[in-house]
């Protein structure tokens, strides 16, 4: 009888590596091994390894570029296909079409040089399109749901488009995060634009993102940031030093609270609350990810007795 892996590389025609480590692949430099992994290099290879994994009945995760995700130090027991699918599409009235492997600051770069606006304010995101569409991914005004038209997907067997309206967006929000459908690939509706004027942006932009952000290897925003809403007023109120511009914006942002609390700096094993921004946990060169749940679990504690504010992870937690 054949194995699984032995199965699973006649069924795809390609090789599947075993016990893979997934460190290298993730921003965090963090994680254990894939039981499994095998690299999508098209969307083919994607949906034929999704397809394969359920008729063996093989767990499966997407990885994209590993940004926004916390791998288990033991790793992930099942296949982890690495989605670096990169067809991009340039259509008539200034739409554009990007495979979910696409990195976004890939696409934004060939969207400005066709002369295309509107995606300047995600510059800077490690992300691929597919992980950028899942969490709604934004930045400096910008989200990734205000420029979309639909996204393609895989639901079971069967392969459509869903409309911006259809995935639910909402802040780091989307259908997509409580369900299991692929994305495949997104379109986008931008517009006409100043290549010079596009250029001179995301050089300000990359300019004021990289004066915040750490050295250390990291996942990007730990905590989503809390949005003011009349259901939250009264705690609000009560407050100590809230900048009035968190009022008017109705969102005060996740490492206001962290650093109220001076947590900056505090450390977990090799895991670290940045001192350079405090909604950044840092990996100091050997952290577990045990180091960081213990490091993410302390903070929420300490706001929430503290604060009385319970904050919610942004990153996503694979293998536990």
């Amino acid at each position: 009888m054949l194995s699984t892996i032995q199965q699973f590389e006649e069924l795809l025609e390609k090789k599947v590596k075993l016990d893979e480590p997934l460190a290298k692949y993730t921003t965090f430099k963090i994680g254990g091994p894939a039981k499994y992994f095998f690299i999508a290099k098209e969307n083919e290879d994607l949906v034929r390894a999704v397809t394969f994994a359920k008729k063996l009945k093989l767990p499966f995760y997407i990885l994209g570029n590993g940004s926004n995700v916390l791998i288990s130090d033991q790793g992930f027991n099942g296949l982890v296909i690495l989605n670096k699918a990169s067809d991009i599409i340039f259509k008539k009235d200034n739409k554009v079409v990007a495979d979910a492997g696409v990195m976004l600051v890939d696409l934004i770069q060939k969207t400005i040089d066709q002369g295309l606006t509107g995606l300047e304010w995600g510059v800077g995101i490690p992300g691929t399109i597919g992980g950028c569409v899942r969490g709604n991914a934004g930045a400096y005004g910008g989200q990734m749901a205000a420029n979309l038209i639909g996204v393609e997907v895989m639901k079971g067997s069967k392969q459509f488009v869903l409309k911006n309206e259809q995935c639910k967006f909402g802040y780091r929000e989307s259908n997509f995060k409580h369900n299991n459908d692929l994305i495949l690939s997104a379109e986008f509706q931008l517009q006409k634009g100043d290549k010079k004027q596009s250029l001179a942006k995301i050089k300000e932009i990359l300019k004021t993102r990289n004066a915040k952000l750490p050295e250390y290897p990291s996942a990007g925003s730990v905590f989503k940031n809390i949005m003011i809403s009349s259901e939250n007023m009264a705690e609000v109120k009560k407050l100590i030093n809230l900048p009035a511009e968190y009022l008017e914006r109705k969102k005060i942002p996740a490492a206001w609270f962290i650093e109220s609390l001076d947590l900056k700096g505090h450390t977990i094993g090799q895991a670290q609350i940045s001192p350079k921004h405090a909604n950044f946990i840092v990996n100091l060169g050997q952290a577990t990810a045990n180091d960081v749940l213990q490091l993410i679990s302390y903070v929420k504690m300490k706001v929430r007795d503290e604060l009385g504010f319970q904050l919610m992870e942004e990153i996503e937690y694979v293998g536990f």
